[in-house]
């Protein structure tokens, strides 16, 4: 125990890049303790275990864990290239909330649910290849032609795994994962990003599991040149670009509407996007269009228009609920008395005391 207690201390805090003083200091004991406990001369108690485990962004579990223990997530397989994922803390992050996903979706009797594969690893030639893709799975929506309201919910009823979750940490926006046996996963990071950003990454995401499935591996790193990885980041967002726009309804709206953000607007995506259809057109030199904007942009505004900001009018988080369906599979396992209620207050992150309070609610209601 001192041992698999004395390496998970070690990795996670330099995981944090952050010293024996530091953590000492978070968890009120000196240097030498942390010192001992890492060298495993001694045991921390059930209380210093709680409060190292907190400092470290981790659970008890993985404290207590072998490292040759540590979850399968459910023979899940990942695909990102964020240099994030190098952290044990990510990783241990990543599989509890998959575990957690999926054991709530097992519970409840939902089967599992990945989008059909087929592999193109390069934009050029498969242009039109890639558009009837993206138009089949609109119409596996539901959606045909028209702007989609929202895509996180459109996938959710599918059964797709989908998580939006605050992660600071600087040009991450999200990975995905997929199981043959569980279906597949796509985390979206939340923190300081917009709504179109976030739906962007979504319909990335999917042109990845959808394009790219062969080479998601049972790790979060991969390894692979910067030149097929860009070649895969542009089909993906071809993919992405028509999924959320389609040809035919573009083709028809901009014979109507010229204005940019009106076109924004209409199609509920990002001024970008907009600008690299029309790019994709020949109206337009993408290039030479955004740094007119931000120009344009600056003049008005008196500071930059950097990649996080979204020009008016935005789509507004209010209408864009989180986790919909991991909520709903939260409750309904709560009801068919498959999780306890602090299990649930836990994972909804509420008190047990609010958890009562909705459920009184919800079976009146019911009732009603």
């Amino acid at each position: 125990m001192k041992e698999t207690i004395s390496s998970n201390l070690i990795r996670y805090r330099k995981g944090l890049h952050i010293s024996q003083q530091s953590l000492a200091e978070q968890t009120g004991v000196t240097r030498q303790t942390i010192n001992n406990y890492e060298k495993g001369k001694t045991l921390p108690d059930s209380k210093t275990l709680s409060l190292l485990a907190r400092s470290l962004g981790v659970t008890l579990d993985d404290i207590l864990r072998p490292i040759d223990q540590l979850p399968k997530t459910n023979n899940f397989c990942f695909r990102t290239h964020c240099k994030f994922t190098q952290k044990p803390q990510f990783t241990s992050y990543v599989n509890n909330l998959l575990n957690i996903y999926t054991a709530l979706e097992v519970a409840v009797g939902l089967p599992p649910y990945a989008p059909e594969t087929t592999p193109c690893n390069v934009l050029e030639g498969n242009e039109n290849r890639i558009q009837q893709i993206a138009k089949s799975f609109r119409l596996r929506l539901g959606i045909g032609d028209a702007p989609i309201p929202n895509l996180f919910e459109a996938v959710e009823e599918l059964g797709l795994k989908v998580l939006r979750l605050p992660i600071e940490q600087k040009d991450f926006f999200g990975l995905s994962a997929c199981s043959n046996s569980q279906g597949a996963f796509v985390l979206i990071n939340t923190h300081n990003i917009s709504i179109e950003r976030q739906i962007f990454t979504l319909a990335h995401e999917i042109g990845h599991l959808i394009f790219h499935r062969d080479e998601y591996q049972n790790q979060l790193m991969i390894s692979e040149s910067r030149e097929e990885e860009k070649a895969k980041e542009k089909v993906a967002n071809y993919f992405a670009s028509h999924l959320l726009v389609s040809q035919t309804a573009f083709d028809l709206a901009h014979q109507n509407m010229t204005d940019l953000l009106e076109l924004k607007a209409h199609f509920r995506v990002s001024y970008t996007m907009i600008l690299k259809r029309f790019d994709e057109l020949g109206v337009i030199d993408y290039g030479k269009f955004i740094i007119k904007i931000r120009s344009d942009y600056k003049r008005r505004n008196k500071e930059s228009l950097t990649n996080d900001i979204e020009l008016e009018p935005k789509l507004a988080e209010k209408h864009f609920p989180v986790n919909q369906r991991y909520q709903t599979l939260i409750w309904k396992a709560l009801k068919g008395e498959k999780i306890s209620e602090s299990k649930a207050a836990e994972l909804l992150n509420i008190t047990i005391e609010a958890l009562r309070l909705a459920r009184i609610q919800q079976e009146v209601y019911e009732i009603a």
